[in-house]
C-alpha cells in the first residue's frame, strides 16, 4: 500500500511539473498585484479658494483621463481642465489617453460652506488588472471669516 502511494506522488509530481512547466504560465494572481491605495497614492492641499490634489502613481500603472471627475458637495468647483495624457491605444475603450508616475490637478474652489469636500473618481489600471473605479472624498476646512 505505501508502494502505491509513493508511486501515484511521484506521478502527481511529474504531471505538475509537465503540465505547469516553465512554458506554462496560470497568469497573474491577486496576490501579483498592488493594492489601490499603494498604486494610486492620493494626497491634497487646501489653500485658499484652490485644492490641489496629487496622485502618484506606481510604475507600470497609469490613470485613465476619462475616467476623472471631480464635484463639489457644499463648495462650488470653479472652471478646472486636467492636462493632456499620454496616447494609449486600450483595448477595451479604443484610443485614450493616460497618465503615468503623476498627475497634479487644482481645483478652483468658491463658496465652502460647513462639511464642504470634494468628491473624486478615477479608475486605473496594470498589466493584467484594471482596479474597480475609486472614489475618494477630500474634506475642504471651512472658514467663516
Amino acid at each position: 500500500m505505501v508502494r502505491i502511494f509513493i508511486v501515484l506522488s511521484a506521478l502527481a509530481m511529474v504531471l505538475s511539473a509537465v503540465l505547469l512547466g516553465p512554458n506554462r504560465n496560470p497568469g497573474p494572481t491577486a496576490g501579483d498585484f498592488l493594492p489601490v491605495e499603494q498604486a494610486f497614492v492620493l494626497d491634497s492641499e487646501h489653500h485658499g479658494d484652490e485644492l490641489r490634489i496629487r496622485i502618484h502613481v506606481a510604475p507600470g500603472h497609469y490613470l485613465y483621463r476619462h475616467s476623472i471627475t471631480a464635484a463639489g458637495q457644499e463648495v462650488s468647483l470653479g472652471e478646472w481642465h486636467l492636462p493632456e495624457g499620454e496616447p494609449y491605444q486600450d483595448e477595451y475603450f479604443g484610443q485614450s489617453q493616460v497618465y503615468r508616475e503623476r498627475l497634479e490637478l487644482q481645483l478652483p474652489l468658491h463658496a465652502a460652506g460647513p462639511g464642504a469636500q470634494v468628491e473624486l473618481r478615477y479608475q486605473g489600471c496594470t498589466t493584467g488588472l484594471c482596479y474597480p473605479p475609486q472614489t475618494v472624498l477630500l474634506p475642504i476646512a471651512y472658514s467663516s471669516r
